[in-house]
């Protein structure tokens, strides 16, 4: 059943009573996903919907961002270490019993599974909805793929599957996987927070800091160092246009397991004056502010990039591999560049065009600013998931379950 005959079939919305609702998800290191659970924590939270909130490990750098007065159960962390911890399954359904979930929100597979489990063994929430909002089109290893074939039977089980683009979606689909009601529902971003600011100065002292001119053309790539992201493809690019667009420079805005590699091969590819690592940083808007545009180079994992949004919200035009909902985001020629995933000659085919119509990149990223506005702010997410949440439990009463 599709989102639209959900919401029709769903009646009147529940008004005797807040919905009670359990989120769960890993934990709260930076991430995407964990950035948009804690949007639609923060955005839901209120007179309709009483927002609790477990961390199956541990809190972590987001969890300063979750607002109290929103998230009114607080932070559960679980404390699992590893594989099937059979006492954190235990800890959760006293939680949904606590709170009296009406609904159980799962970002993505492994806390789908310990949601399952915990709905199972509980005394009064045996009958929450359980919503599976999930983040991934192509696996990320072999490993994860052979593990999707064990999560099929959750996800068609689930009460509503939520992915976050119509390109993930039809991916899917293709691939046999249903979910007994799913949903479309695109990411957004706080677009107040995330914006070009009026004073270029600080910009512009932050770029001498790095080293780089004001005629320089500097590409910005904002992802946790780990293999699916790929940053090393950037490397590439960027070596083969050594001598082409010697005014070309980057700056990686991060950290990860894989930042000792990462900084390897920029000595080993001579781009030390050309290439700097920030590490990871509180807030990252000051370093995209730097920029002139941003690359997501990804080869796996990425559905519906927030790193993505959130710099094209600052008027930052986007040069990205065409994964997931890429071509959802940035419509290719208009708000910045698309190309195959792991092709280096394209990437560094964007990368020259980009460092030699800076004019025209400059337009690109105005235009790229307006289409986060137009449709994917934090406003239209939480907006979404309230319609979806309060279909799913119609008139109060949570979905029958055989």
């Amino acid at each position: 059943m599709s989102f639209g005959m959900a919401r029709m079939a769903a009646g009147s919305l529940r008004a005797a009573e807040p919905l009670s609702t359990v989120f769960v998800l890993n934990s709260l290191d930076t991430g995407g996903a964990e950035r948009q659970v804690v949007s639609l924590v923060n955005g839901l939270g209120g007179p309709r919907h009483r927002i609790a909130l477990a961390c199956l490990k541990h809190g972590g750098a987001l969890r300063a961002q979750v607002d109290p007065s929103r998230c009114e159960g607080g932070v559960a962390c679980l404390g699992i270490q590893r594989g099937l911890d059979l006492g954190a399954v235990g800890r959760l359904a006293a939680l949904l019993d606590q709170r009296q979930a009406d609904a159980v929100v799962c970002t993505n597979l492994y806390a789908l599974a310990y949601a399952t489990m915990a709905r199972a063994i509980s005394r009064r929430s045996r009958r929450a909805a359980l919503v599976e909002v999930f983040h991934t089109t192509l696996p990320g290893s072999r490993r994860e793929a052979w593990q999707m074939q064990g999560y099929r039977p959750l996800l068609r089980a689930a009460d509503l599957l939520v992915y976050v683009c119509h390109a993930q979606a039809a991916h899917w689909r293709r691939r046999g996987l249903r979910a007994r009601r799913e949903a479309v529902i695109h990411n957004g971003i706080d677009v107040q927070r995330f914006t070009a600011p009026a004073d270029r100065g600080s910009a512009a002292a932050l770029r001498q800091a790095w080293g780089f001119g004001p005629q320089d053309t500097v590409v910005g790539l904002c992802a946790v160092m780990r293999p699916e992201k790929a940053h090393g493809d950037l490397l590439q690019a960027m070596h083969r246009l050594v001598l082409e667009r010697p005014g070309l420079r980057a700056v990686l805005i991060g950290d990860g397991p894989q930042r000792a590699e990462v900084e390897a091969a920029i000595a080993a590819r001579g781009l030390r004056e050309r290439v700097r690592v920030t590490g990871m940083l509180d807030d990252v808007r000051p370093a995209l502010a730097a920029c002139d545009a941003v690359a997501i180079t990804s080869h796996a994992v990425e559905t519906f990039s927030i790193a993505a949004l959130e710099a094209m919200a600052m008027g930052l035009p986007l040069v990205m591999s065409d994964l997931g909902g890429a071509r959802e985001q940035v419509v290719d020629g208009e708000t910045g560049w698309v190309y195959p995933p792991g092709d280096i000659a394209a990437l560094a085919g964007c990368l020259a065009e980009l460092s030699a119509t800076p004019a025209e990149a400059a337009r690109r990223g105005q235009r790229a600013a307006l289409r986060v506005r137009e449709h994917f702010t934090v406003d239209k997410m939480v907006a979404r998931y309230a319609e979806a949440l309060d279909g799913l439990t119609a008139a109060g009463q949570p979905v029958a379950r055989p």
